[in-house]
């Protein structure tokens, strides 16, 4: 999602949580980096309120930290 408008990331996230839970994966990590904030709050905001979300955390350190969003799928 890196680089990308709030608007565009979000389609996308909504098109890899339906072909996630398709697959039946038990979560999905969004690299949205860090940058000014704004495409990870816009992101994380959408993420709370989703059908598809049992949960979203920021990544670990191995993971890349607050510049990756994990989702844990219902």
């Amino acid at each position: 999602m890196r680089g990308q408008a709030a608007d565009e990331a979000v389609d996308q996230v909504i098109a890899a949580l339906d072909r996630a839970t398709l697959d039946g994966a038990p979560f999905l990590r969004i690299i949205h980096g860090h940058g000014t904030g704004k495409l990870k709050a816009t992101l994380r905001e959408y993420l709370k309120d989703s059908p598809y979300v049992a949960g979203i955390r920021p990544g670990d350190r191995a993971e890349g930290g607050d510049g990756v969003t994990v989702v844990t799928l219902r």
